[in-house]
């Protein structure tokens, strides 16, 4: 299994470039737009797309919302992704690239369809599926 989740982040590490860094760095400059307010067309875009969840001592980037009673999608980084599809992809039954992506996408916000489709081409239960060979009963 831990083999399957290191191929996996060595692939993503490829794909996507938002890392831990990066979103400590909006986080920060979130902050900083909310105290001083907005200064650059940086400032208004960032501050119309992302607003911080406080969960305990832990600050979260999420989408913004529509309104304070309205469901939040977390930013996933890049090390919460395989946990982000796993979770998703179980939900769905193993069902698939668009399911385990429309399941995604209800709680994270920037997680891709081809980041599914990597998770799901080295998924061991799925490669076992796939090669099953089923026999057709004519009646």
């Amino acid at each position: 299994m831990s083999d399957f989740k290191e191929q996996f982040e060595q692939k993503l590490d490829n794909l996507l470039q938002s890392r831990k860094e990066k979103r400590a760095q909006w986080i920060a400059q979130l902050l900083k737009i909310e105290k001083e307010g907005p200064k650059t067309s940086d400032d208004y875009n960032m501050k119309k797309r992302f607003e911080i969840l406080r969960v305990g001592d832990d600050d979260r980037l999420i989408r913004k919302r529509k309104g304070l009673l309205t469901e939040f999608k977390f930013i996933v980084c890049f090390e919460e992704v395989h946990q982000a599809i796993s979770v998703a992809h179980s939900a769905v039954g193993h069902g698939g690239e668009k399911k385990t992506f429309k399941e995604g996408q209800k709680k994270w916000a920037n997680l891709t369809m081809q980041c599914c489709q990597m998770f799901i081409s080295f998924c061991i239960e799925c490669q076992r599926r796939k090669n099953v060979e089923y026999i057709k009963v004519w009646w």
